[in-house]
């Protein structure tokens, strides 16, 4: 089977993969607020929220593993090493996960929290676990098996909210420990699949050390940098339930759903990406890149558009939220600017062992973040200025990691960014100041001359150049 046709493939899989996950975002962010009640809703993302930082917990460990055999065939790997160290590692998992159990039943007073915090704790331990193997599948582009433990996992968690909102279940706690075991059975899958590693021979520890604290040390950069990205947009949210409590929580958790919706292919898109980058030479990567990038810049600016009808349709079925549809007026760049991040410059950095930088960048956004963010919400006492401080911040990073990446490509992207983010700007002032049939007509006739400034790029990207 040639390159092209295993990434078509692996790239299908993906897609089904997301489809899937994507049926059961819809189902979490737009049923579940329905029937669970501004409150109950609120408490079922800060879950969510709070399980998306505990890939930290893996402290580099599954991400330097993930690039040390990027590229790789699964019959090259060492199944004794690689399972011994995985041991040690679903040991260590262990260990923090009872930690925190202690610690939160011990620390927390109020129930709701509480309750929150331990079966984070537990989700921690599976799905770390189920990461380590998911990457192991990933770097020897075995990206299928990855994508069909995802599907069981979207599957089982979309089945189960589907029969507790039949049993007109209000409660926040059913779903979410549904949720923590859904990913269990998804580790059980994983684990069927790598039973050569799982189950292979118990090398000697001391052997096995050295190659541990070198995943540890090279990965630890790539894991700091992802969780630095999350917190971006996390720090915001911290602070809005600091202050605003957990219904404007929820309300702005909606809004970053709905906006995360149009994430979600790319992401998959990226994960088949590396494996395959990683077999190509420069000049072809090169190629890939340019025709991505053009591709990017001009399909994802589409999403403005399709804010009005959204807006529509959600504040149809659910007008308790009207405020967190104002909010994604605001949150919708998002989708342009992160969606390059995750396709184009994580992949490419990673590829190019270029983690050091990618921390850099997250890092100064963090902090862009954290500064905006306390003074919008500490001083100005404005959620708005919060949600804006948040978009600009993840904008800022993709400017300059963009730029590094476009110079190390040989590529000059400037003129394209200045147009995109004016773009940005007359969709967000039109939507958040203009009337509706104003607002859409302006983005519609922005995005219109958009197109005809950019209409040389718009050609179909052909696989079969990078064979």
């Amino acid at each position: 089977m040639n390159n092209t046709s295993k990434f078509l493939k692996n790239l299908m899989a993906a897609f089904l993969a997301q489809g899937i996950s994507l049926l059961t975002s819809v189902c979490m962010s737009f049923v579940l607020p329905k029937f669970l009640g501004i409150m109950q809703y609120g408490y079922w993302q800060l879950f969510i929220f709070y399980t998306s930082y505990v890939g930290f917990f893996h402290f580099g460990f599954n991400d330097g593993l993930y690039l040390r055999i990027g590229g790789k065939q699964l019959e090259e790997l060492d199944s004794d090493e690689i399972g011994t160290q995985f041991k040690l590692f679903l040991i260590m998992e262990l260990v923090i996960s009872i930690s925190a159990i202690f610690i939160s039943s011990i620390y927390f007073t109020n129930p709701e929290r509480r309750f929150i915090w331990i079966t984070t704790a537990i989700y921690l331990f599976f799905t770390n676990l189920a990461s380590c193997l998911g990457y192991i599948f990933q770097a020897v582009n075995k990206t299928k098996l990855f994508s069909l433990s995802v599907i069981l996992d979207r599957v089982f968690v979309l089945l189960f909210i589907m029969l507790l909102l039949w049993n007109k279940q209000t409660d926040f706690r059913p779903f979410i420990v549904t949720y923590t075991l859904s990913k269990a059975i998804s580790l059980c899958y994983c684990i069927w699949h790598a039973r050569k590693i799982v189950f292979s021979r118990f090398k000697n520890i001391l052997e096995s050390l050295p190659d541990m604290r070198l995943n540890f040390s090279i990965g630890i950069k790539l894991t700091i940098a992802t969780i630095m990205s999350m917190f971006i947009l996390g720090v915001g949210r911290i602070i809005i339930d600091n202050i605003w409590g957990i219904e404007s929580f929820g309300k702005i958790s909606l809004s970053l759903s709905l906006s995360n919706f149009f994430l979600l292919f790319i992401q998959q898109v990226s994960m088949v990406m590396f494996p395959a980058l990683r077999q190509t030479g420069n000049d072809q990567q090169r190629k890939i890149y340019n025709n991505i990038r053009s591709y990017l810049g001009l399909l994802l600016p589409a999403i403005f558009i399709a804010y009005f009808p959204l807006k529509f349709i959600v504040g149809w079925w659910l007008p308790q939220y009207s405020e967190s549809l104002r909010y994604l007026a605001l949150l919708l760049p998002l989708c342009t600017f992160d969606g390059k991040m995750q396709m184009l410059c994580n992949t490419y950095l990673k590829v190019l062992r270029q983690e050091k930088k990618l921390l850099q960048f997250n890092v100064c956004a963090f902090a862009m973040s954290l500064c905006l963010c306390a003074f919008s919400g500490y001083v100005l006492r404005s959620m708005t200025c919060v949600v804006m401080s948040m978009v600009v911040s993840i904008i800022f990073r993709s400017i300059i990691a963009e730029q590094f990446l476009s110079r190390k490509m040989g590529a000059d992207i400037r003129k394209m960014m200045v147009q995109e983010i004016t773009l940005v700007l007359v969709f967000t002032i039109s939507a958040w100041f203009c009337p509706e049939p104003v607002a859409f007509g302006l983005t519609a006739a922005a995005y219109g001359i958009y197109l005809f400034l950019n209409r040389k790029r718009i050609h179909f990207f052909q696989f079969n150049k990078y064979q």
